[in-house]
């Protein structure tokens, strides 16, 4: 006969059906949500190269739950029994002797047997993703991260619902009641923003494989031009418009080192502007969602070509 024992126990989730996990290399916590995803009983973790069974992901906090349910149901499934037996043995003692030359007296404590169960909440988590490849639901500290099935890297996604918000953005500052300033002032901002998650995506890249792009510039992905000739003239090969891309850029550094005014860099760089050294450039809502198509555009080419090596 076998000393150990079986007790099932059923983790519970949060609010929204999704499950903590805890990498048994990192330790860092992530969650997913049960029944999204793939039929199988591995499991990624998000941040690290860690793979393993998917019981390797419990937390500690699961863990301490789980042990304190588990010894309750085992107190009341094996020790309760024992006990009630005992008490029924001391009382018929107890019935048995009431006149007798010597008595038993049996005498129970008021208290239960009861052990406190140590439960607990799952923490609350930065980014939520449903993976475009295998539907899983998960929940990450940070931005980007793998899918824990199917090791998809999410920072395309990310990037592509970034471009809509944007879009969103945009919308909303072409409703006639927004001051002409505030829309002036809305555009930079948005096109900034634009190739700040263009640029969130080529970090994100090259720390997952360093070997496609070069470690300089440290800002590779916020120069269109040399990121365009470190992969060997593929973008202004594949790009519908390129040029309008360098320009958008140019337009960005603008506005974030110059203060939107046009100098003799961005003339070197961008034809026509030469007799316009010294003024504001005017950023049109126009050029911006043509930029945001363009990023788009931008953003398959990189993901093909980052898939493709």
């Amino acid at each position: 006969m076998s000393d150990s024992i079986e007790v099932p126990v059923t983790i519970p989730t949060d609010e929204n059906e999704m499950l903590g996990r805890e990498c048994f290399e990192c330790k860092k916590y992530f969650k997913l949500k049960l029944g999204t995803g793939l039929p199988t009983d591995h499991c990624h973790c998000p941040y690290c190269d860690y793979e393993g069974k998917s019981d390797t992901f419990w937390t500690e906090a699961q863990i301490e739950y789980a042990q304190s349910i588990a010894l309750n149901q085992a107190v009341n499934q094996f020790l309760k029994p024992s006990l009630d037996s005992l008490r029924k043995t001391f009382k018929d003692l107890e019935r048995k002797t009431r006149n007798s030359f010597i008595q038993f007296k049996f005498q129970e404590s008021n208290e239960s047997l009861t052990l406190p169960i140590k439960y607990y909440t799952e923490k609350d988590l930065e980014t939520n993703v449903t993976c475009t490849s295998c539907g899983l639901v998960f929940s990450v500290y940070g931005v980007f991260a793998r899918c824990p099935d199917c090791t998809e890297l999410n920072a395309f996604l990310i990037y592509s619902k970034s471009l809509e918000i944007t879009e969103k953005q945009i919308a909303i500052f072409q409703k006639p009641d927004i001051p002409t300033e505030i829309k002036s002032d809305s555009l930079k901002f948005i096109l900034s923003g634009c190739i700040s998650s263009f640029d969130g995506l080529g970090k994100e890249l090259r720390g997952k494989k360093p070997e496609l792009y070069p470690e300089r510039p440290k800002n590779l992905f916020q120069n269109i031009y040399v990121l365009n000739q470190s992969l060997d003239n593929l973008i202004s090969a594949k790009h519908s418009d390129f040029s309008f891309l360098e320009k958008m850029f140019q337009v960005r550094h603008l506005y974030e080192h110059n203060m939107g005014v046009i100098d003799k860099n961005f003339v070197n760089k961008i034809n026509g502007y030469s007799s316009k050294i010294g003024m504001k450039y005017n950023l049109s809502i126009d050029e911006v969602i043509l930029f945001v198509n363009k990023m788009k555009e931008l953003g398959e080419i990189i993901k093909d070509h980052y898939e493709s090596n």
